[in-house]
């Protein structure tokens, strides 16, 4: 079953905002969880798609675009590791917070490893899980930031020219140019 709850305008502070646009994948096969984790995130005002199966997940990952994946580590069939390897392939850019009953120092470090973006431990509080999201998708935010700006300095690049017969300035704007 995969359910999607409408967000509401709402921002949270900080230099980059996090707009009611950020769509998050929560995937976890515990019901409870799922249902806890899909209320605090509707609540902060976020597009909200869930899902009890990481089968699901990975036929969501491929049809939709998430600005940030909630799943457990641990689940039947398809994992977690699954999930955040198929979400780094089709969304580089997307980030993923791994969420685990089975805490241990060795699976964090692995999934920090393959590309998680943070690791939080069940039961997990309310506030710690608000932090960590907040905090991922500020990051996503800054992504799009960089890659827009990457391309309007690409469509201007080109339309800017100097005059100039100065050869220090020529080398000057040379090595600008090779920089940008």
């Amino acid at each position: 079953m995969v359910k999607v709850l409408p967000s509401r305008s709402h921002c949270l502070s900080g230099r980059y905002s996090v707009s009611n646009r950020n769509r998050i994948l929560i995937v976890d096969d515990e019901q409870i969880a799922l249902r806890n984790l899909e209320h605090i995130m509707k609540k902060e005002g976020y597009e909200i798609t869930s899902t009890q199966s990481g089968q699901n997940a990975l036929k969501l990952l491929e049809e939709q675009q998430f600005d940030l994946v909630l799943t457990d580590l641990k689940m039947e069939k398809v994992d977690g590791n699954q999930i955040l390897k198929r979400c780094k392939e089709l969304s580089p850019d997307t980030e993923v917070i791994m969420i685990t009953g089975y805490a241990s120092l060795q699976s964090a470090i692995q999934v920090m490893k393959k590309g998680a973006y943070d690791y939080v431990t069940k039961p997990f509080k309310l506030d710690e899980v608000r932090k960590v999201v907040k905090e991922a998708l500020e990051k996503v935010a800054l992504k799009k930031e960089n890659h827009q700006l990457r391309e309007q300095i690409e469509k201007f690049a080109g339309k800017v020219k100097f005059i100039t017969q100065n050869p220090n300035m020529q080398r000057l704007l040379d090595t600008a140019r090779q920089i940008a």
